[in-house]
């Protein structure tokens, strides 16, 4: 009886190890299981970069091919300029010997006196004229007498004269002793005007025996800019 009740006893303590083995072998399986989920969150972790730590360089595109410039004339030579013709050459000013003068148009009306003084070119070759010519009116002994001709009447401008050709300018001055006193006229004879075409030295002389105010202390004559 005895020995039966051993056997009992024998193969009750063996299901009990048998129990005890594999409720070992569950606990061991659930804390493998514990430990591969640390893992992996540790892993996650590592892979973001930290201080210090380099970031991948953002890849370059290749460089394509590039459109070659236009290739500069060999040792930087300028590039060919035009040539002047004979025909773009600046004409020079008209000098006092190429030369006449005449007055022409002479109007007389309410106490004033208007003529045209006609510039030509009688030389073979073409000049300009620019700006105001220089005007006085001359005594019998050859002496300027009163006050020379004050610009008046526009803008200087530049007139060219071919061989032949004409400019003209305005001549005004007041009739006799209109609008002034005897005082103040001096009404004085005269023989004739002087004239210096525009920037230049030597005189022209244009007979005219008239008379004319000659006191200093007014202006009446007046002289406009050479005109086509």
């Amino acid at each position: 009886m005895r020995g039966a009740t051993n056997q009992k006893q024998i193969r009750s303590m063996a299901a009990g190890a048998a129990v005890l083995a594999a409720a070992a072998m569950a606990l061991t399986g659930c804390t493998s299981t514990s430990g591969g989920s640390s893992s992996s969150t540790s892993a996650t972790t590592s892979a973001t970069p930290g201080s210090g730590t380099a970031s991948p360089a953002a890849s370059t595109p290749a460089t394509g091919p590039t459109t070659p410039s236009p290739s500069s004339p060999s040792g930087g030579t300028a590039a060919p300029t035009a040539t002047p013709t004979s025909t773009g050459m600046a004409l020079g000013p008209c000098a006092t010997s190429q030369l006449k003068v005449a007055q022409e148009n002479p109007s007389v009306g309410a106490g004033q006196y208007y003529s045209t003084l006609v510039f030509t070119n009688t030389s073979g070759t073409a000049c300009t004229l620019t700006g105001f010519p220089g005007v006085s009116y001359v005594a019998a002994d050859g002496v300027q007498s009163g006050p020379a001709a004050v610009r008046s009447g526009g803008q200087a401008t530049t007139v060219t004269l071919n061989p032949g050709g004409t400019a003209d300018s305005v001549l005004h001055d007041s009739n006799g002793i209109s609008g002034y006193s005897p005082q103040q006229c001096d009404l004085t004879p005269v023989q004739g005007l002087r004239i210096y075409p525009p920037n230049q030295k030597a005189a022209l002389f244009l007979p005219w025996k008239t008379s004319h105010c000659a006191g200093m202390g007014i202006h009446p004559l007046t002289i406009g800019p050479v005109t086509s």
